[in-house]
């Protein structure tokens, strides 16, 4: 079994939790965290990691998706 999309998405949820991202509704929060690892594996799926750096890459990612979506319910709240 292939746990990469595993461990993308429990280091994307470490992430958001260390930001305090949260959105109102968990349930939101964790299929989001789980669409966005799902992608970022997609986008990298040939990359076997071994000549870039995982975890800036995806420490980059989450940060903008996590700034995305809080911008997004900035301007719902509006």
């Amino acid at each position: 079994m292939d746990y990469r999309l595993y461990e993308t998405i429990a280091d994307i949820a470490y992430i958001a939790g260390y930001k305090k991202y949260y959105s109102g509704d968990s349930r939101v929060d964790m299929s989001e965290i789980i669409s966005w690892a799902t992608k970022i594996e997609e986008i990298h799926k040939e990359n076997e990691w071994y000549d870039q750096d995982y975890m800036i890459e995806v420490e980059k990612y989450a940060d903008q998706k996590i700034r995305e979506q809080k911008q997004f319910l900035k301007n719902i709240a509006r």
